[in-house]
């Protein structure tokens, strides 16, 4: 009797540990699913709430994201750096760098001060909508 019962226990635990290992796998799975939805270019078309105009930049700001990096431009200077997402809605551009060329664009600081504190993106109707601590802060295109 005992040894019945002990390979029960045996054949449940082998059983649970399996299980456990499905279900992780699957959430990694969706979380690379979020992330290929980001991997395209995105042309910028809101800044802080307002369409920008050509005014704004010399010309239209993107961005081109990968798996892992970024690369892009400000309509003026290219931007690059790395991507970093903790989970689907999560999104950070925790080293980006730009060039430095003297630009006749007047909100390029702001757009590169948002992308540096975005902690968080949404995709709705072929759009990128990105957003920080105090909500949203950019939408663009696809590109």
């Amino acid at each position: 009797m005992k040894k019945i019962l002990m390979l029960f226990v045996a054949v449940s635990l082998a059983f649970s540990c399996k299980s456990t290992k499905t279900t992780n796998s699957t959430a990694a799975a969706n979380q690379n699913a979020i992330e290929k939805k980001l991997q395209q270019t995105w042309i910028l078309e809101n800044l802080n709430g307002k369409v920008i105009t050509d005014k704004d930049f010399s010309s239209s700001p993107k961005i081109e994201m990968s798996s892992s990096s970024f690369s892009g431009s400000t309509g003026c200077n290219g931007i690059k750096g790395s991507l970093l997402s903790d989970g689907a809605g999560k999104l950070k551009f925790p080293d980006l760098t730009s060039e430095t060329k003297k630009c006749n664009a007047k909100k390029e600081a702001e757009f590169l001060q948002l992308l540096r504190t975005t902690s968080g993106y949404s995709i709705e109707n072929n759009k990128l909508y990105l957003s920080n601590q105090f909500g949203l802060t950019m939408s663009f295109k696809k590109g």
